[in-house]
C-alpha cells in the first residue's frame, strides 16, 4: 500500500519517523511530507503555517498527493500546528484517497474546524477520543494507541546482566518530580529537564537530550523503564515509554493509567503502582529479583510483537476507512 505520511519530523517523541519505519517494515511504500524547514529557527514555524503564508504549502502537499496518488494519507498530530486551509485544499482534491489524523497530544473545542475535515480521527489516548465526542466534532473518530517495532538500529536477542535500576527517559513535570522525590530507591533519570535535581539527589541524573540509537541502549541496559504520566498530556492513555522498551524484552513499570488495561495485562505483561510506595516496592523487588524483570519484560515482548506494531496499528486504521486489505509490496 502506498502511504502519504506528514507531521513534524525531528520531535523529541520521532512519532513520525518511527511509524514511518514500522510502516516501511510492514512492506507499505511510504513518503513522508515534514512541515518543518530544519534550515529555519523554530520560531519562524508558526509563521510559516500560518492560514495567510499556509497556502503555498497546501497547495504543495496537494501536488505531492495527487502525484503519488496514496492509498491513504496519514496526518500525525494535526491540530496544534498545521492551519486548516492545507486540509481544505486536500480534502477538495478529486478521486482523493482517504484523510486520516492520528491525535496524541490534548486539545480543546477549538480544534473541531480542523478535525472535522477527516475521514477518521484516532486518537492515542480514549480520553481523547471521549472529548472528541464531548466537544461535537463531525468525523468519525477510533482509540489507536501508539506502538512500537525494532528499528534498524536494534540487534536481535536479549542483553546479558542489566544494571540493577530503572531507568526514566522523559521530561521532567512537577508531578513527576513530587512522585520521585518521594522514592528512595535510585531511579536513573535522563533527559535535559533533569539538571535541576533540587529534591532528587538520591536519583543519578544525566541531563543530556538522548538520542534514538542511545534510548535503545538504556533500554537494553535497565532492568526496567518507568514511567510516570505527564499531568498536562494525557488524560488515559499510554505512551511510547509503555510500548518501546518491550522490543528489548524489558518490563515497564507504570502508574495506573486506564488505558493500560486496554493494551496488556497488568502484573503479568507490565507492572502497575499506585504511589510512592507501591513504586518503591517494585524497585526493591526488580532490583533483587532478576527473574521477575526478566519474566514480565518477555510476557510484555510477546504482547507487543503479536498486538502493538505500527503494522497493527495501519491495518486497525485502514480497516476504518473501508480499505479492507491491507497489503506491503
Amino acid at each position: 500500500m502506498k502511504i502519504l505520511l506528514f507531521g513534524k519530523t525531528r520531535s523529541v517523541n520521532r512519532l513520525v519517523e518511527d511509524a514511518a519505519d514500522g510502516f516501511r517494515r510492514a512492506g507499505h511504500d511510504v513518503h513522508t511530507f515534514s512541515y518543518r524547514n530544519n534550515k529555519l529557527k523554530k520560531t519562524l514555524e508558526p509563521l510559516l503555517l500560518s492560514a495567510r503564508l499556509g497556502f503555498p504549502l497546501a497547495a504543495m502537499m496537494a501536488y505531492r498527493m495527487r502525484r503519488m496518488a496514496p492509498d491513504l494519507v496519514l496526518g500525525i498530530g494535526p491540530f496544534h500546528w498545521f492551519p486548516p486551509e492545507i486540509f481544505q485544499m486536500l480534502r477538495a482534491v478529486p478521486n482523493r484517497p482517504p484523510l486520516i489524523a492520528w491525535v496524541g497530544d490534548t486539545f480543546g473545542p477549538e480544534a473541531g474546524p480542523v478535525a472535522d475535515l477527516f475521514d477518521l480521527v484516532a486518537y492515542t489516548d480514549s480520553g481523547m477520543q471521549a472529548l472528541h465526542h464531548q466537544y461535537g466534532f463531525n468525523s468519525p473518530s477510533a482509540f489507536i494507541p501508539l506502538a512500537a517495532e525494532r528499528s534498524a538500529a536494534q540487534r536481535g536477542g536479549l542483553s546479558g546482566v542489566r544494571i540493577p535500576r530503572l531507568a526514566f527517559v522523559a521530561s521532567a513535570s512537577p508531578h513527576r518530580r513530587t512522585l520521585l522525590s518521594r522514592v528512595p530507591e535510585p531511579v536513573a533519570l535522563f533527559g535535559t529537564d533533569w539538571r535541576d535535581g533540587t529534591g532528587l539527589i538520591q536519583h543519578p541524573r544525566d541531563g543530556r537530550r538522548i538520542g534514538a540509537t542511545e534510548l535503545i541502549d538504556i533500554y537494553r541496559k535497565y532492568t526496567g523503564v518507568l514511567n510516570i504520566r505527564h499531568e498536562k498530556n494525557v488524560i488515559n492513555g499510554l505512551n511510547q515509554r509503555h510500548f518501546a522498551p518491550y522490543i528489548e524484552a524489558t518490563p515497564v513499570i507504570t502508574d495506573p493509567q486506564q488505558d493500560v488495561e486496554s493494551c496488556f495485562d497488568p502484573g503479568t505483561e507490565m507492572l502497575v503502582y499506585r504511589d510512592a510506595e507501591e513504586l518503591t516496592a517494585l524497585l526493591c523487588e526488580l532490583r533483587t529479583n532478576a527473574t521477575r524483570a526478566r519474566t514480565v519484560g518477555l510476557a510484555g515482548q510477546r504482547r507487543v510483537l503479536a498486538q502493538h506494531t505500527y503494522g497493527h496499528r495501519l491495518n486497525a486504521m485502514a480497516s476504518l476507512v473501508g480499505i479492507d486489505k491491507v497489503r506491503g509490496r
